[in-house]
């Protein structure tokens, strides 16, 4: 009976730890997101971005390819879930990325705020592949 009991709890504990194994996902930010953004629901930019937390900073680049945009920084603040990215295109106009991170228990988590290019500020939205 005490084999029993205990061949039971440790396949409790095995299955446990397997389940919250698969739970972990590591740095939230990390993998690729696509959206859009835009002044409104008709005038939309497709947008890729791609980010890797590297264990000390949040590297990433937006739509990459031949023309990609490298962040200049990037910064996550856990307290309230909310993101800032700067960047600047080939000719210097500076991009500047507000976002709060939404639905962070789904795999799809979301990213909604502002982006604002060369001083104009536009909604963006953008969710993890």
């Amino acid at each position: 009976m005490r084999l029993y009991m205990t061949a039971t709890l440790l396949l409790t504990l095995l299955c446990g730890l397997v389940a919250g194994a698969s739970a972990q996902e590591g740095f939230p930010l990390d993998g690729t997101w696509r959206g859009d953004w835009g002044p409104d629901a008709e005038n939309r930019t497709p947008v890729v971005m791609v980010m890797k937390w590297d264990g000390s900073q949040i590297n990433g680049t937006i739509n990459p390819g031949r023309n990609s945009i490298p962040f200049e920084s990037a910064v996550l603040d856990p307290s309230n879930w909310t993101v800032h990215i700067e960047a600047a295109t080939a000719d210097g106009t500076p991009i500047v990325i507000d976002a709060m991170l939404e639905d962070i228990g789904s795999y799809h988590r979301r990213l909604e705020g502002t982006w604002t290019e060369g001083g104009v500020e536009n909604a963006l939205k953008i969710a993890r592949e």
